[in-house]
Formats: C-alpha cells, sequence, structure tokens
C-alpha cells in the first residue's frame, strides 16, 4: 500500500519562500524592463555587453531544467547510470565550439542565429531557408524542449501541490481544455458528456475523496500494479490484488469495486462498459489532476512571460544567473540529506546489491556500460559507441547555435564569448549532474524499480517521479521549499529562454523582414506618407506578442508526451545530420542554402518514414548486424535512437552534399562580404580569401584554425571528461567492483588531478585578448 501523502505537502512557510522566489523574478523583469524597451537589440540580445560569467551562467541554467534532474533519476534504474553518455558524449563538440566557433559567431553579430543565414547564404533560397528555420525552431523545435521541461513540472506540480487551492474561473477554463477541445481526445466520450452537461463534477468528487493525494499510487496504478478492470478474468489472484489497491485508496466512501455507479455524484450513463469502481475513480483523478497541472502551469507561464516581456535577454540572463545559484544549492542540500536518510554511501550500494542483485545493480551503476547490460533492459556498448562515434557530430547545433548563440552575442566581446561557453561547458557537463545522480541512487533503494506480482514493470514515469518523491520524504519544513523554489527557478530559466528566443525568431526573422515591410507599403499608400516606417517600440509590441503565442504552444505539446528521456530521444533522433551542414557553413565556402534546406527536408522525409516503416516487417527482423561484435546492432532497432543515426546522418548529409554541388553557389560579393567580416579563413576559404586580397591586398584573416586551438580542444575536453569521470570514481568507488585492479578511490584523485591540470593549462593558455575582435570589414 503506498503511504499516504498529506493534503499539502508544501507548509506555509515553504509556500512563502516559493511565492517570495517568484515575486523576485517579477520585479527583476520591472526594474529591468526601461532598458529593454529601447531597442529590439536591447531586447533579445541585451545590449551586446554580457560579461562571461553572467552568460556563461546563463547557458548553465537554461540548461538546467526541471526535466533533467527528473530524468536523470529515472536512468538511474531504467537504463543505468552509462545512458548519461547520452550528453556526456557532447563534451568534445561543446569544446570545440569554444575555441573555432564562439568566436565567429561574436564577429557575425546577427541579431539572432538565424539572421546568420541572410549574412552567409543569397537568393530566394537563402530567404525560405531564414522563414523556414525559424518557424520550425519557434514551433516544433521549441515547442518540445519547453514540453518537456512542462512535462517535467506537470510531475512535481503533482507531487507538492496535489490539492492546489481551487481558482474557480481558472479551474472551469482549464476543465474545458480537458474536456472540450482536441485535447479530450483521451477522455471517454460518455464521461465528457456527462461533464459538459454539468451532470459529472469531477474537480469536486476528487477534492471531496482526496483522489488527488496520492500520485504514486495512480502512476503504479496506471503501470498495472493493481490489475485489470475487467473482473471477469478468472484470476483469483488479479482480482485479489485490485481488491486490495481498492481498499488502499481508504475512500470516506464505501463501495462494491464491481459498482461504480454507486458512487455519489456519478450518473449512470457516465460509467463506460467494463469499467469498476477503480477504473472510474482514476478517470476522475486523471482529469482533475491534469486540470490542477494545467493551472500551475497557467500561472507560472504568466510569471515567466511577464518577467521575459518587460526585460527581455537582460530580464532572462539576470534571473537565470540568480535561479542557477538557488537550484544547485537545494540540489547539493537535497542530495546531502538523501544519502544520509538511506545511512550513507556504503549503506546505499549495499541495500543496491540486496534489491537488485549484485549484476544488475552493478550493470545499473556502471560509468560504462556492461557486456551484460542489454540482458537487464540497460544501455548497452553498441549505443554507447554510437554516441561516442557518431552523435556528438552530427547532432543539431554542432556550431553552438540557438539559446547558446543568443547568449554568445550578448557577449561584450569574441573572447567573452569564448570564455562563457567554457565555463557553461565545465559546469554543464563536470559538476552539476552528481547531485541529481546521488538523489536517483537514493531513489533506486526508496522506492525500488522491481516487478509487480503479474511480472510487470513500474512505468518510466514513475521511475523518474522518484526524484520528487525523495525530496518529499527528507526535506524539512523550509527546506522543501527551497528545493520546490530550486526547481521552479530551473523550469522558469529555461522556459523564459525558449519563449525569448522563439519570439525573437518570429520577430527578427519573419516578421520584420518579410512582413514588416509589407505592412508599410500599405500604409504609405494609405496615408500618402513615402518615409513611413515603424519605430523599434512597434517590433518591440509585436515581440511580446509573439513571446505569449509560443509560451501557450508550449503548455500544448507537453500534454502528449509520456516520459522526458522520450521526448529527448525523439528531438535528437529527428537532427541527426544537419550538424555536419551546421560545422561546414562556417569554413566551407561552397555550402548554400540548398545544403541546409535539403538536409533538414531529407531528415523531416527519413523520420516519417522510419516511423511508419517501425511496425513493418523489416522492423520484425531478426537479423544482427556485426553480429558478435562489440558494434552488433539488431536490423529491428535501426528504427529507435540512437542505432537510427546510422540511417539518417550518412543519408541526409549525403544528399545536402549532392544538392550543394547541383545549385549554383552563395554570390560572390556575399561570401566575400561575410569572409571580411568573419574570417573563418582555412583552406574552406581560400578561394574568397584570394578575391578578397585582389581587392584588399592588406586583409588579413584571422582564423581559429590555428594549432593553438586544437592544443586547447584537446586539453579542455580531456579535463571536463577527467572531471566527471573522477568524481564518479570517487562517489561509486569499489562498491560494484568484485576484484578491483587499481582502488576507485586514488583513481578518482588521480583523474581529477590530471583534469585539473589540463583545465588550468587551458586558462593559462587561453588568449587574453582574441586577434579577431575588431575585424576588418573592407
Amino acid at each position: 500500500m503506498p503511504p499516504e501523502m498529506p493534503s499539502q505537502p508544501l507548509s506555509f512557510l515553504d509556500g512563502l519562500i516559493v511565492l517570495l522566489f517568484i515575486g523576485g523574478s517579477l520585479l527583476i523583469g520591472y526594474f529591468l524592463s526601461r532598458r529593454a524597451r529601447h531597442s529590439t537589440d536591447e531586447y533579445f540580445k541585451g545590449g551586446g555587453n554580457m560579461g562571461w560569467f553572467m552568460l556563461g551562467t546563463s547557458m548553465v541554467a537554461t540548461a538546467f531544467a526541471a526535466d533533467t534532474p527528473l530524468a536523470l533519476t529515472g536512468w538511474v534504474v531504467t537504463k543505468g547510470l552509462s545512458q548519461n553518455w547520452f550528453w556526456w558524449s557532447m563534451v568534445p563538440i561543446t569544446m570545440l565550439g569554444v575555441f573555432f566557433y564562439a568566436p565567429l559567431w561574436k564577429r557575425a553579430n546577427p541579431q539572432t542565429d538565424m539572421e546568420l543565414v541572410y549574412q552567409r547564404y543569397s537568393g530566394r533560397s537563402a530567404n525560405a531557408l531564414r522563414v523556414g528555420k525559424a518557424l520550425w525552431l519557434a514551433f516544433p523545435f521549441g515547442c518540445v524542449n519547453m514540453g518537456w521541461v512542462n512535462k517535467a513540472m506537470t510531475v512535481i506540480i503533482n507531487y507538492t501541490i496535489p490539492e492546489f487551492p481551487r481558482l474557480p474561473l481558472v479551474d472551469s477554463l482549464m476543465l474545458w481544455l480537458v474536456v472540450a477541445t482536441p485535447l479530450s481526445s483521451q477522455v471517454d466520450p460518455q464521461f465528457r458528456e456527462a461533464i459538459q452537461s454539468g451532470q459529472l463534477q469531477p474537480m469536486e468528487i476528487a477534492y471531496e475523496h482526496g483522489l488527488l493525494r496520492q500520485p504514486a499510487f495512480w502512476s503504479a496504478y496506471q503501470s498495472g500494479a493493481y490489475g485489470s478492470s475487467d473482473l471477469s478474468e478468472n484470476n483469483d489472484q488479479a482480482r485479489q490484488r485490485r481488491q486490495e489497491g481498492w481498499e488502499s485508496l481508504a475512500l470516506g466512501e464505501r463501495h462494491a469495486l464491481d459498482q461504480p455507479r454507486a458512487m455519489q455524484g456519478v450518473p449512470p450513463e457516465a460509467v463506460a462498459e467494463g469499467w469498476d469502481a477503480f477504473e472510474l475513480t482514476h478517470q476522475i483523478y486523471l482529469i482533475s489532476s491534469t486540470v490542477n497541472q494545467y493551472k500551475v502551469l497557467f500561472l507560472l507561464f504568466l510569471v515567466v512571460v511577464a518577467y521575459t516581456a518587460m526585460g527581455g535577454l537582460w530580464g532572462v540572463m539576470v534571473t537565470d544567473f540568480i535561479q542557477f545559484w538557488v537550484a544547485m544549492i537545494g540540489c547539493l542540500v537535497l542530495a546531502w540529506l538523501a544519502v544520509d536518510r538511506v545511512g550513507g554511501l556504503e549503506s546505499l550500494f549495499s541495500q543496491m546489491h540486496d534489491l537488485y542483485g549484485s549484476d544488475r545493480a552493478g550493470a545499473m551503476m556502471a560509468l560504462f556500460p556492461q557486456e551484460d547490460a542489454a540482458s537487464y533492459g540497460l544501455f548497452t556498448r553498441p549505443e554507447f559507441w554510437l554516441l561516442i562515434l557518431v552523435f556528438w557530430w552530427s547532432y543539431a547545433f554542432t556550431d553552438g547555435g540557438s539559446f547558446f548563440a543568443q547568449r554568445m552575442l550578448s557577449a561584450r566581446d569574441e573572447r567573452q564569448a569564448a570564455l562563457g561557453y567554457l565555463w557553461y561547458g565545465v559546469a554543464h557537463y563536470a559538476l552539476r549532474m552528481w547531485p541529481w545522480l546521488l538523489v536517483g541512487f537514493v531513489a533506486a533503494v526508496m522506492f525500488p524499480h522491481t516487478a509487480y506480482p503479474d511480472g510487470g514493470m513500474p512505468s518510466g514515469a514513475l521511475a523518474e517521479a522518484g526524484y520528487v518523491r525523495v525530496m518529499l520524504e527528507v526535506l524539512p519544513t523550509g527546506l522543501l521549499g527551497l528545493m520546490v523554489a530550486a526547481l521552479s527557478a530551473a523550469y522558469m530559466s529555461t522556459i523564459s529562454t525558449w519563449v525569448n528566443l522563439g519570439a525573437s525568431y518570429l520577430i527578427n526573422d519573419v516578421y520584420r523582414p518579410f512582413l514588416a515591410p509589407i505592412r508599410e507599403q500599405r500604409i504609405r499608400q494609405q496615408k500618402g506618407q513615402q518615409d513611413f516606417a515603424f519605430e523599434e517600440s512597434h517590433y518591440v509590441r509585436w515581440g511580446i506578442v509573439a513571446t505569449l503565442l509560443i509560451a501557450l504552444a508550449g503548455i500544448l505539446v507537453a500534454l502528449f508526451m509520456n516520459t522526458v528521456s522520450d521526448a529527448w530521444f525523439f528531438l535528437a533522433g529527428f537532427n541527426g545530420g544537419i550538424g555536419v551542414i551546421y560545422l561546414l557553413r562556417w569554413y566551407w565556402w561552397r555550402i548554400n542554402a540548398w545544403s541546409e534546406l535539403v538536409c533538414l527536408l531529407s531528415l523531416l522525409g527519413l523520420s516519417l518514414m522510419m516511423y511508419a516503416l517501425k511496425d513493418a516487417t523489416v522492423a520484425q527482423s531478426s537479423v544482427v548486424l556485426w553480429e558478435g561484435t562489440a558494434l552488433a546492432i539488431p536490423v529491428a532497432s535501426l528504427f529507435d535512437f540512437p542505432y537510427s543515426l546510422l540511417v539518417t546522418v550518412p543519408l541526409s548529409v549525403l544528399l545536402a552534399l549532392i544538392a550543394t554541388w547541383m545549385t549554383p553557389p552563395t554570390d560572390l560579393s556575399v561570401l566575400k562580404a561575410f569572409h571580411r567580416r568573419v574570417q573563418a579563413g582555412g583552406p574552406g576559404w581560400r578561394t574568397i580569401h584570394r578575391l578578397v586580397l585582389q581587392e584588399s591586398p592588406g586583409f588579413v584573416a584571422h582564423s581559429p584554425l590555428n594549432v593553438r586551438s586544437l592544443l586547447l580542444w584537446i586539453l579542455s575536453s580531456a579535463g571536463v571528461c577527467l572531471w566527471l569521470i573522477g568524481l564518479g570514481k570517487l562517489i561509486i568507488g569499489d562498491a560494484f567492483v568484485a576484484e578491483p585492479s587499481f582502488p576507485s578511490f586514488w583513481l578518482g584523485i588521480l583523474l581529477l588531478v590530471i583534469g585539473s591540470a589540463c583545465l588550468i593549462a587551458v586558462a593559462c593558455w587561453f588568449p587574453r585578448k582574441a586577434p579577431g575582435d575588431n575585424p576588418s570589414t573592407s
């Protein structure tokens, strides 16, 4: 029987801490609003005068979303610790961006990363690419990113504020969204009709019987912990388990399991055929908890949109900076208290041995996937090698685009941009994740991910909720409020970034260059004012409207997601390949707008085709490629990430390169201007460099392509990887190694020392003044 949860896990003090934090975020946006409204440059780029520590911390805070600790906690028991190579594998490409791409972004200095399209390409294809990518990044891509953050926040809401205070007007609006819009597809038609007609009041029933107080219980129910609602099945054990589950709810009103119509307030016509009282109660819980989730998300979105709309990028980055440190302190305190609750690390690992068995526990806690990982359904060696050999250089934004570019463009100069990106890489990969993983280890012990009596397993969503459940179990009053504020901070940090970034795409890459001129021309004709042009304040106002639009779209996407990690893998699979073109566009003049367009369109087509064929005969094949080797891959797995990279990456890149050679290059005037401004240099620009020298014999390109940058890249990548592995060795030690060849503790110390030496060398050798801070443009 799941533990009874208090009706309001957050005390008055906890709630006050959360409200003070949210109120502080609004005040920051208000105080920075005057500065942001001066121009779109201030609104979307913070005036271009940010220091490295501020912008780097803002990058970390944005990547430190509410979804990340939940997903990592779920991975501990569902895929193992080594699944974290999904993002650890990105260390080399992040460090590559520090030394080879961050300076180029700052030299190009577009309003948004999408404006780079106009600087780099020419013709109608450039216009089509700019508009298409802006719309894609603002809505599908950005909204999926916001969607998984919203998904995580709904879990946090369900557990920490299960019975949020009733707000009749907002409740009615959210209930309408649940049952009277396309979002109601998962609600039984009979049930929906009864609610719409006013015969059934799910919120009143849920609050009266306390149905919202046990989210873990209902998650277990959805996973099949209490059997089927088909009570006619000839399985006494299943019937008994379901009866026990029903009785454990301890509802104030008693009635038989097989008599759902006896529930007070439920009309007979609302009950679907085959439902028992358990399933009926579950349906009421689903609707009422969803209403509460929408309600809290709606209120949080109002806060986020308010300080984002008022303060622009300045408001986002200042709040990011504060929110990151609040979140890190909260996570560190939680990790310490959680480990202490289970008796320390030695006791924690001993309990994992007892619960999961030595072999499975060892496979779960290995930093690198074990040979027998597949037999436990964990992250495997072939998956590891695909991430290490293919994923990191082919995934989207390999050159530091999206919100990374937005932060770098806000830097004071290219050195500050590069240093900020370097600080992000160190903090993001080497420092921030171990407190989350420690809580994930504790969750694996406090809430075991073991089979139900019928052999079924708890869902991935229930595993991800382990982080919040540990939080509620171990944190005292006050600290619980701090932790909820920390997770709210992480949530608002990420949402504010994607909202501001999406709005900047819509305004600077769609509305301003293409739609606003049409409107200006109409006004000139109507009013006879030939010199009429919109002022900057006009674009800022429309930026606020776009901010609201993006924010609402992000809520809707979350409704169709199952788990956070599933959404991560979905987006990663779709974007495998375009990263190659992003890398090449800076260092090879022949890449044109068609290269990007064809690559993106081919990825869309390949992804849809693979999704359609997933259930076909070929997907059920038992053939194994490279059988007997470390890269053995079942053909059926090619339709799932990361194996799908073997199909999408080579085909999309090949098609893009074919399109490159079959279409005209970018106009020479555009290429020469880009080369003068950005100075990427290298063999890929040799042809254009000769043409520029004919016009400007004294021109010198300060290219990042040099031995110094190469060595700094290698040292920084090694330093970060050694730190993250060294910390893992220190924490886990030899708890899951039968006969260690070398004590893990001392190995961890050694790795940390070498990693520190690498990073110190990078800091000492980092250029004090980047040669391209004032690039030649003539």
